[in-house]
């Protein structure tokens, strides 16, 4: 992640730490934030109770805290506006049923 990079949610810079989300029924240990991941576990909280992505996976939503990195490209437009992380091993802060 860059450090001029800001919370997709509210706003403001985000620090060492930076949190995603992914559904728990998902299969691959990659998580992609698309636009990128949040600075808190509030905006994480409600990014999974307001965004369509995550209240209609039919999943609970887990919410990792992980270390900031530098973003990457994953839809090959040269953007690095897109985050990926590997969370095989790491337990999530919390998990929210999907409404």
């Amino acid at each position: 992640m860059r450090t001029e990079d800001l919370c997709q949610l509210c706003g403001t810079p985000r620090t060492d730490t930076v949190y995603l989300l992914a559904p728990v029924d998902q299969v691959s240990t990659m998580v992609e934030m698309y636009g990128g991941a949040v600075c808190s576990l509030r905006c994480a909280r409600l990014t999974a109770a307001l965004c369509p992505h995550y209240t209609t996976a039919g999943s609970p939503i887990a919410i990792y805290a992980v270390p900031r990195h530098e973003r990457v490209d994953l839809v090959g437009c040269d953007l690095d506006n897109d985050d990926e992380y590997d969370v095989d091993g790491l337990d999530p802060v919390c998990v929210m049923m999907a409404s």
